[in-house]
C-alpha cells in the first residue's frame, strides 16, 4: 500500500516544475494589474508582464543607463544629482524587465509624470521580493532584532 496520494505526487511535480522555473530566471512571468491615478489625475490601467532579469537582462539595464545618461550630456557620472541617478535606474530596469506592458508604459523615456515609473517600478520591486526567502524561516534569536523589538547597541 503506498503511503503517497495522488493529490501529494501532483503537489511534487508542481514543485519541481516551480524550482526549475526558479532555477530558468529570465523564463518565470508573471502578470501585475496596474491601476494608478497620477498626481496630476490621469488614470492608468492595464497588465504589466514582469520577468526575473538573467546576468544578460542585467547588463543590458547597465548599457541603457549609461546610454540615457550620455543622451542626457551627463560627462563624469560622480557629478549627477541621486534623484536623476536612480530615474535612469528605473527607466533602464523597466525597460529590460517588462516583459508585456501596456500602451501607456511602451515609451518610457518620453512619460512626463515621474509619479507613474515609480509606482510600475514599485510593482516589480514587490513582484521581485516575492520570490526572497522570508525572515519567518530564520532563527528565533534574530526574530526580536529584526522585528524591532529588540536592539543593541555596538561601540
Amino acid at each position: 500500500m503506498s503511503q503517497y496520494t495522488d493529490k501529494d505526487k501532483e503537489d511534487a511535480l508542481a514543485a519541481v516544475k516551480a524550482a526549475g522555473q526558479a532555477r530558468a530566471g529570465a523564463e518565470l512571468k508573471e502578470g501585475e494589474a496596474l491601476d494608478y491615478e497620477s498626481q496630476e489625475g490621469n488614470h492608468y490601467t492595464g497588465v504589466i508582464v514582469f520577468k526575473k532579469p538573467s546576468m544578460g537582462d542585467i547588463m543590458k539595464m547597465g548599457a541603457i543607463k549609461s546610454e540615457i545618461l550620455r543622451e542626457s550630456g551627463v560627462r563624469d557620472p560622480r557629478f549627477v544629482d541621486d534623484d536623476i541617478m536612480f530615474m535612469a535606474q528605473v527607466i533602464s530596469t523597466l525597460e529590460v524587465v517588462m516583459y508585456k506592458r501596456p500602451e501607456c508604459l511602451l515609451k518610457l523615456r518620453e512619460i512626463t509624470e515621474a509619479d507613474l515609473l515609480f509606482h510600475v517600478y514599485g510593482l516589480y520591486e514587490m513582484w521581485e521580493a516575492s520570490f526572497r526567502k522570508a525572515f519567518r524561516e530564520a532563527s528565533a534569536n534574530d526574530r526580536p532584532a529584526a522585528d524591532g523589538k529588540e536592539t543593541m547597541d555596538t561601540p
